[in-house]
């Protein structure tokens, strides 16, 4: 029973006497408004931890303290999870009026159903209203600023006057704001329906450049002549143009998911929208222009690599997360090359996607998006298409499941005379690259070859059998 309705049922049944609690925030909100969520807030008046615990011990969950702040324990089950916390001050009205916006400072009790309004939320949805609960609620928590440009597109919601005016106000504070609550939020604001026109309305409000403010340093960075934006809104465009480009490779369920990657409760493009908007990142710091006048950003990947390792560590994000972003940078310019070679050979795609796996699919998307975004008056048309063509191409031609190799690493080590090691790697990329193009087939050619290999590449083989 973990649908809302039956988490609900639990908590009732599992309060004490003189307990009470409701179904705060989002749920109440998607609810009026006619949708459905899977993670739940309640607010107790009595003893949260117990009542978490209680519920835990119902659904086959597990529980754990998730904010000392405010004295939250959460419990994940099957289907998502909820979190349950004290009444902030001495009534239920105080707790609500101290959120952030009126269409989250709703509540409904969890006995009756009865849904409680203390601030108008319900009016502010219907009038599609985005209006705070208290004329410093973005000051005294400026990460709501982020929360105000989600909500405002995911739902279709106008900000008040006076809410713009606290966010541009309350901007600077976000340096206060730790990394992990900052991409908590980031990455739910990169999961709206277009994530490039929320980007652009934080960066509006001034905020962009408190989140990442390598993103900030983008704008007004000219280009050469095959780019038609300032790499700022270049980057704006390729985001513009992801989510399009992934239905047309073949679906959301090609992508590596979000938890695969630290990023729990993030939307399926999140990842993806994270490569593309820091794709340039290193632009700016190697700019040049030579004696032609022409603008050059050599090694800007590279560069790029070591910047988002940089706003990972800031962000808190997973290892996982900083190397998939570190990958996805460093070979963005990677498929534009292999253009001028089409079309290609089955090695040239092996050493593609060798370099990009396990991330093909995000790699050709990227290079796609990058693409579709450089529209400058020196940029053919027919070039857009051609790229277009071997992105499509080269996702639907590599392999898309690991390759069987002929030998294994013991074998592998046999033939070779190999102590355990980095060297029996190398030999495996190798025989993996000639199984992918097609060269090698059977044991009997893998043989062959990698004795072939380790005679023409010494430094890759400590020492070489005769193979027999």
């Amino acid at each position: 029973m973990t649908t809302a309705q039956g988490i609900a049922d639990l908590v009732c049944r599992s309060l004490e006497r003189d307990e009470q609690a409701w179904l705060v925030g989002g749920a109440v909100r998607d609810a009026q408004m006619g949708r459905s969520g899977d993670d739940l807030d309640f607010v107790v008046r009595g003893d949260a931890a117990r009542l978490a615990r209680a519920v835990a011990d119902r659904v086959g969950g597990a529980v754990f303290l998730y904010s000392e702040r405010f004295s939250t324990h959460r419990v994940v089950h099957a289907a998502g999870h909820a979190d349950f916390a004290p009444l902030r001050g001495d009534s239920l009205t105080a707790d609500l009026t101290g959120r952030d916006f009126t269409v989250n400072a709703l509540a409904q009790a969890v006995d009756s159903g009865d849904v409680v309004d203390p601030l108008g939320g319900r009016a502010d949805l219907q009038a599609r209203r985005l209006r705070l609960c208290a004329p410093d609620a973005l000051a005294a928590d400026p990460v709501r600023i982020l929360r105000l440009v989600r909500l405002q597109h995911a739902f279709a919601l106008e900000p008040e006057a006076k809410a713009v005016a606290a966010a541009r106000a309350a901007a600077e504070r976000l340096t206060s704001v730790s990394g992990e609550r900052l991409e908590r939020e980031f990455s739910a604001l990169l999961g709206v329906p277009a994530p490039a026109l929320a980007v652009r309305d934080l960066d509006g409000l001034g905020a962009l450049a408190y989140v990442v403010p390598e993103l900030a340093l983008l704008k007004g960075v000219e280009q050469n002549a095959y780019h038609h934006l300032d790499v700022f809104e270049h980057t704006l465009e390729a985001l513009e143009h992801l989510p399009g480009i992934v239905r047309q490779l073949g679906g959301e369920r090609h992508l590596t998911h979000p938890q695969e990657l630290g990023l729990a409760a993030a939307g399926a493009l999140v990842p993806l929208a994270y490569a593309v908007l820091l794709h340039d990142l290193g632009k700016p710091a190697i700019k040049q222009v030579d004696e032609q006048g022409r603008i050059l950003f050599w090694h800007h990947d590279e560069v790029g690599a070591a910047m988002v390792a940089d706003v990972a560590r800031r962000l808190k994000m997973s290892r996982r997360m900083a190397a998939f972003l570190a990958l996805l940078v460093r070979q963005h310019l990677r498929l534009g090359f292999l253009v001028r070679e089409a079309p290609l050979t089955p090695r040239a795609l092996a050493r593609y996607r060798h370099d990009v796996e396990p991330y093909v699919f995000e790699s050709v998307a990227l290079s796609l998006a990058d693409r579709m975004a450089t529209r400058g008056p020196s940029t053919p048309a027919v070039a857009i298409a051609r790229h277009f063509r071997l992105a499509r191409e080269t996702w639907t031609e590599v392999a898309k499941q690991p390759v069987v190799l002929p030998l294994d690493g013991e074998q592998v080590m046999a033939l070779l005379q190999l102590e355990p090691g980095p060297q029996i790697g190398a030999a495996l990329d190798v025989l993996r690259e000639e199984v992918e193009a097609g060269d090698v087939t059977d044991a009997p050619e893998a043989r062959a070859s990698l004795l072939r290999w380790a005679r023409e590449h010494p430094a890759g083989a400590a020492s070489v059998g005769d193979g027999s």
